[in-house]
Protein backbone atom coordinates (compact mmCIF):
# COMPACT_ATOMS: atom_id res chain seq x y z
CA UNK A 1 0.00 0.00 0.00
CA UNK A 2 2.82 2.33 0.87
CA UNK A 3 4.42 1.57 -2.51
CA UNK A 4 1.26 2.51 -4.45
CA UNK A 5 0.93 5.75 -2.48
CA UNK A 6 4.55 6.73 -3.23
CA UNK A 7 4.03 5.93 -6.92
CA UNK A 8 0.97 8.20 -7.06
CA UNK A 9 2.94 11.04 -5.44
CA UNK A 10 5.74 10.66 -7.98
CA UNK A 11 3.26 10.78 -10.89
CA UNK A 12 1.63 13.95 -9.47
CA UNK A 13 5.01 15.59 -8.97
CA UNK A 14 6.01 14.73 -12.54
CA UNK A 15 2.83 16.24 -13.96
CA UNK A 16 3.31 19.46 -11.97
CA UNK A 17 6.94 19.82 -13.11
CA UNK A 18 6.12 19.14 -16.76
CA UNK A 19 3.22 21.63 -16.68
CA UNK A 20 5.47 24.34 -15.24
CA UNK A 21 8.15 23.61 -17.79
CA UNK A 22 5.77 24.24 -20.75
CA UNK A 23 4.76 27.78 -19.62
CA UNK A 24 7.14 30.36 -21.15
CA UNK A 25 8.51 32.77 -18.59
CA UNK A 26 8.91 36.47 -19.16
CA UNK A 27 12.63 35.95 -19.69
CA UNK A 28 11.90 33.34 -22.38
CA UNK A 29 9.54 35.67 -24.24
CA UNK A 30 12.16 38.39 -24.05
CA UNK A 31 14.66 36.01 -25.62
CA UNK A 32 12.26 35.22 -28.42
CA UNK A 33 12.23 38.93 -29.34
CA UNK A 34 15.99 38.85 -29.72
CA UNK A 35 18.04 37.49 -32.58
CA UNK A 36 21.72 37.14 -33.19
CA UNK A 37 23.27 39.10 -36.00
CA UNK A 38 26.20 38.04 -38.19
CA UNK A 39 28.78 39.43 -35.74
CA UNK A 40 27.31 37.51 -32.85
CA UNK A 41 25.69 40.52 -31.21
CA UNK A 42 22.21 40.17 -29.86
CA UNK A 43 19.78 42.43 -31.67
CA UNK A 44 16.29 43.01 -30.41
CA UNK A 45 13.68 42.34 -33.06
CA UNK A 46 11.53 45.36 -33.84
CA UNK A 47 8.09 45.11 -35.30
CA UNK A 48 8.22 45.70 -39.05
CA UNK A 49 7.23 49.21 -40.06
CA UNK A 50 4.76 49.51 -42.85
CA UNK A 51 5.99 51.56 -45.77
CA UNK A 52 4.59 55.04 -45.47
CA UNK A 53 3.72 56.84 -48.68
CA UNK A 54 3.76 60.62 -48.67
CA UNK A 55 0.92 62.27 -50.52
CA UNK A 56 2.03 63.53 -53.93
CA UNK A 57 2.80 67.21 -53.86
CA UNK A 58 0.66 69.25 -56.20
CA UNK A 59 2.63 71.24 -58.73
CA UNK A 60 2.00 74.97 -58.55
CA UNK A 61 -0.53 76.01 -61.15
CA UNK A 62 0.57 78.56 -63.69
CA UNK A 63 -1.36 81.76 -63.39
CA UNK A 64 -2.96 82.94 -66.62
CA UNK A 65 -1.01 85.60 -68.34
CA UNK A 66 -2.49 89.01 -68.00
CA UNK A 67 -3.77 90.72 -71.09
CA UNK A 68 -2.07 94.02 -71.93
CA UNK A 69 -3.71 96.78 -69.92
CA UNK A 70 -5.75 99.23 -71.96
CA UNK A 71 -4.98 102.79 -70.94
CA UNK A 72 -7.82 105.27 -71.43
CA UNK A 73 -6.98 108.78 -72.64
CA UNK A 74 -8.60 111.99 -73.83
CA UNK A 75 -7.71 114.16 -76.85
CA UNK A 76 -4.61 116.22 -76.06
CA UNK A 77 -3.18 113.68 -73.57
CA UNK A 78 0.16 112.06 -74.35
CA UNK A 79 0.44 108.29 -73.93
CA UNK A 80 2.79 105.44 -74.84
CA UNK A 81 1.83 102.59 -77.17
CA UNK A 82 4.66 100.09 -77.64
CA UNK A 83 7.55 102.10 -79.15
CA UNK A 84 5.26 105.01 -79.96
CA UNK A 85 4.58 108.19 -78.03
CA UNK A 86 1.17 109.38 -79.17
CA UNK A 87 -0.98 112.51 -78.84
CA UNK A 88 -4.36 112.98 -80.53
CA UNK A 89 -4.23 116.73 -81.13
CA UNK A 90 -7.78 117.06 -82.49
CA UNK A 91 -10.53 115.30 -84.45
CA UNK A 92 -13.37 116.29 -86.78
CA UNK A 93 -15.98 114.83 -89.14
CA UNK A 94 -15.88 115.86 -92.81
CA UNK A 95 -17.11 114.61 -96.18
CA UNK A 96 -13.59 114.73 -97.58
CA UNK A 97 -9.94 115.05 -96.63
CA UNK A 98 -7.48 116.95 -98.78
CA UNK A 99 -3.86 118.04 -99.00
CA UNK A 100 -2.38 120.34 -101.65
CA UNK A 101 -4.11 119.42 -104.93
CA UNK A 102 -5.33 115.96 -103.89
CA UNK A 103 -8.41 114.99 -101.94
CA UNK A 104 -10.41 111.91 -101.02
CA UNK A 105 -14.15 111.83 -100.38
CA UNK A 106 -16.22 109.49 -98.22
CA UNK A 107 -18.96 107.41 -99.82
CA UNK A 108 -22.47 108.84 -99.95
CA UNK A 109 -24.17 108.64 -96.57
CA UNK A 110 -20.79 108.51 -94.79
CA UNK A 111 -18.27 110.92 -93.35
CA UNK A 112 -14.60 110.71 -92.54
CA UNK A 113 -13.63 110.83 -88.89
CA UNK A 114 -10.33 112.70 -89.25
CA UNK A 115 -7.91 112.07 -86.37
CA UNK A 116 -4.98 114.51 -86.20
CA UNK A 117 -2.02 112.92 -84.39
CA UNK A 118 1.50 113.82 -83.35
CA UNK A 119 3.59 110.65 -82.93
CA UNK A 120 7.20 109.92 -81.97
CA UNK A 121 8.97 106.69 -82.88
CA UNK A 122 11.01 105.64 -79.83
CA UNK A 123 12.01 102.34 -81.44
CA UNK A 124 15.43 101.55 -82.94
CA UNK A 125 14.34 101.28 -86.56
CA UNK A 126 12.08 103.15 -88.97
CA UNK A 127 8.49 101.95 -89.20
CA UNK A 128 4.97 103.00 -90.17
CA UNK A 129 2.56 104.29 -87.58
CA UNK A 130 -0.36 102.86 -89.56
CA UNK A 131 -0.20 101.05 -92.89
CA UNK A 132 -2.12 98.69 -95.14
CA UNK A 133 -0.01 95.82 -93.73
CA UNK A 134 1.34 96.05 -90.17
CA UNK A 135 1.61 99.17 -88.07
CA UNK A 136 -0.68 100.17 -85.25
CA UNK A 137 -4.15 98.63 -85.32
CA UNK A 138 -6.80 101.33 -84.98
CA UNK A 139 -10.61 101.34 -85.04
CA UNK A 140 -13.55 103.45 -83.90
CA UNK A 141 -16.06 101.80 -81.55
CA UNK A 142 -19.57 103.30 -81.52
CA UNK A 143 -21.85 102.57 -78.53
CA UNK A 144 -19.37 99.86 -77.42
CA UNK A 145 -20.51 97.46 -80.17
CA UNK A 146 -20.13 98.86 -83.70
CA UNK A 147 -16.61 98.81 -85.16
CA UNK A 148 -15.10 100.85 -88.00
CA UNK A 149 -11.52 100.38 -89.27
CA UNK A 150 -9.23 103.09 -90.56
CA UNK A 151 -8.68 103.80 -94.26
CA UNK A 152 -5.35 104.68 -95.89
CA UNK A 153 -5.96 107.57 -98.32
CA UNK A 154 -2.47 107.79 -99.93
CA UNK A 155 -2.64 111.57 -99.50
CA UNK A 156 0.32 113.51 -98.11
CA UNK A 157 -0.06 113.85 -94.37
CA UNK A 158 -1.72 110.43 -93.97
CA UNK A 159 0.30 108.62 -91.27
CA UNK A 160 -0.13 105.38 -93.23
CA UNK A 161 1.85 106.60 -96.28
CA UNK A 162 5.41 106.78 -94.97
CA UNK A 163 7.69 105.33 -92.31
CA UNK A 164 9.01 107.38 -89.41
CA UNK A 165 12.69 107.22 -88.46
CA UNK A 166 13.85 106.28 -84.94
CA UNK A 167 13.44 109.14 -82.44
CA UNK A 168 11.69 111.24 -85.12
CA UNK A 169 8.38 113.03 -84.54
CA UNK A 170 5.70 113.45 -87.18
CA UNK A 171 2.29 115.08 -87.31
CA UNK A 172 -0.40 113.78 -89.62
CA UNK A 173 -3.86 112.29 -89.82
CA UNK A 174 -5.65 108.96 -89.87
CA UNK A 175 -9.16 108.68 -91.31
CA UNK A 176 -11.95 106.30 -90.38
CA UNK A 177 -15.07 106.25 -92.54
CA UNK A 178 -18.30 106.08 -90.51
CA UNK A 179 -22.02 106.47 -91.35
CA UNK A 180 -23.60 109.90 -91.01
CA UNK A 181 -25.67 108.55 -88.11
CA UNK A 182 -22.49 107.83 -86.15
CA UNK A 183 -20.98 111.22 -86.97
CA UNK A 184 -24.13 113.12 -85.94
CA UNK A 185 -24.91 111.05 -82.82
CA UNK A 186 -24.16 112.07 -79.22
CA UNK A 187 -23.64 108.43 -78.20
CA UNK A 188 -20.25 107.14 -77.00
CA UNK A 189 -17.42 106.94 -79.52
CA UNK A 190 -13.92 105.74 -78.66
CA UNK A 191 -10.77 104.98 -80.64
CA UNK A 192 -9.05 101.68 -79.84
CA UNK A 193 -5.35 101.36 -80.62
CA UNK A 194 -3.17 98.27 -80.32
CA UNK A 195 0.51 97.62 -80.93
CA UNK A 196 2.61 95.91 -78.25
CA UNK A 197 0.22 97.56 -75.78
CA UNK A 198 -3.40 98.64 -75.91
CA UNK A 199 -4.87 102.10 -75.46
CA UNK A 200 -8.08 103.93 -76.11
CA UNK A 201 -9.06 107.55 -76.65
CA UNK A 202 -12.53 108.69 -75.60
CA UNK A 203 -13.91 111.14 -78.16
CA UNK A 204 -17.36 111.48 -76.56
Amino acid sequence: MRTKFGLILMICAFLVISACGNNPTSSDSAKQDESVNAVGETVKDEPSKEATTEPAKEEPKEEPKEEPKEASNKPGEKFTLGDWEVVLDSFEFDQKVSADMFSSSADEGNKFLILNYTVTNNGKEAKDFTSIIGGVSMKAIFKEEYEYNYTVTMIDGDLGTGSIKPLATKSGFVVIEVPDGVADSKESLVIKLEDQDKAQITLR
